[in-house]
């Protein structure tokens, strides 16, 4: 099953939660667990035993900030804890506008593309002529 990363309706990242990782993957989401049970901040709060849920949302903090910034082997290290946490997550949807990042985990519907529709104004309404 695929989880896909997109930043403002486009998809920046996919992964995909049936190739094998490399021991070396696999030891560095072990590596990362390790340093989360140590503690991490979130906003101005310091939490020092994070839930599950306190984990997931700083890593996708970190992971969107890493996709934004190109850092692709964090992105992907990220996205790679996040994928294994949380096995029935489908999609992590982030709109950043003007420096701020909202982030929403989707774990009912798979990705689509976004169609745009084209909406013709009502005074141009009389003007339309269907065949």
């Amino acid at each position: 099953m695929l989880l896909i990363v997109q930043v403002n309706g486009t998809p920046m990242l996919e992964y995909d939660r049936e190739k094998t990782l490399s021991s070396a993957q696999q030891q560095s989401l072990i590596l990362m667990d390790e340093k989360l049970n140590q503690g991490l901040s979130l906003g101005n709060k310091q939490v020092s035993n994070p839930s599950l849920e306190q984990r997931v949302e700083f890593v996708a903090a970190n992971l969107i900030s890493a996709v934004l910034n190109d850092e692709e082997v964090l992105a992907a290290a990220s996205c790679a804890y996040i994928a294994h946490a949380l096995p029935d997550l489908k999609q992590i949807k982030a709109l950043e506008k003007d420096g701020d990042v909202s982030i929403e985990l989707i774990f009912d519907r798979e990705y689509q593309p976004e169609e745009k529709l084209n909406f013709i104004p009502r005074e141009n309404l009389d003007n339309l002529k269907i065949n």
